[in-house]
């Protein structure tokens, strides 16, 4: 079965780290959004096929733009398809609109975009990989889970300036041994309480 893009990149020990990236801005699922309108600094090509991307703003515009031509070309695309007629893809009013493009995503923390089949195949290869046992996604979804955890006590409104500071050193402690020490995880425990009580009060 030949390798998709993805898988590709990923065994080559240059572009790993790049897919890496992609893996801790893209997943889990929810992270994926559509893009409303590309940045500055990123390009209307998906960063792992080269696909034409378009963002949704753009998608609108043409349409908004081109409100009169599109219903011209959808009334003869519809006649053609009750007529049995032959019809081919690319005469499909949103694919002339479109113009080779598809629309593009984006992650979280990242200024790349990918096309939907390369989010798929993403999403897929790490799934496959993490059965066949890879250590490398392994890790990389372990240290996810870990900045979630971290993420809800940096990110808490209950906890003060000093008590963020004590977080963000033990996180940093636990990137290093990839462990927490019993202390660690006592002062841990203590803040998450504090944080539950004051929820609880609300």
């Amino acid at each position: 079965m030949e390798q998709t893009k993805i898988e590709k990149l990923y065994d080559n020990p240059k572009a790993k780290g790049f897919v890496n990236h992609l893996i801790q801005s893209y997943l889990p699922i929810y992270k994926v959004n559509k893009v409303w309108e590309f940045e500055k600094d990123q390009k209307p090509v998906c960063n792992v096929c080269s696909q034409k991307l378009m963002d949704a703003h753009n998608i609108f515009q043409g349409f908004s733009d081109n409100v009169d031509e599109f219903k011209k070309d959808l009334l003869i695309d519809l006649k053609k398809m009750v007529n049995n007629e032959p019809r081919r893809v690319e005469d499909h009013p949103m694919a002339k609109m479109a113009k080779g493009r598809v629309l593009a995503f984006t992650g979280e923390k990242t200024n790349t975009c990918l096309c939907h089949k390369c989010v798929q195949e993403l999403l897929e290869m790490t799934q496959n990989r993490l059965l066949m046992g890879d250590n490398n996604i392994s890790y990389q979804l372990k240290q996810m889970q870990r900045n979630q955890v971290f993420g809800q006590f940096t990110n808490s409104t209950i906890l003060d300036d000093e008590e963020k500071q004590k977080v963000q050193e033990i996180k940093k402690q636990v990137d290093k041994k990839k462990t927490a020490t019993l202390g660690d995880l006592n002062v841990l425990q203590q803040l998450k309480a504090k944080m539950e009580v004051d929820e609880n009060k609300s």
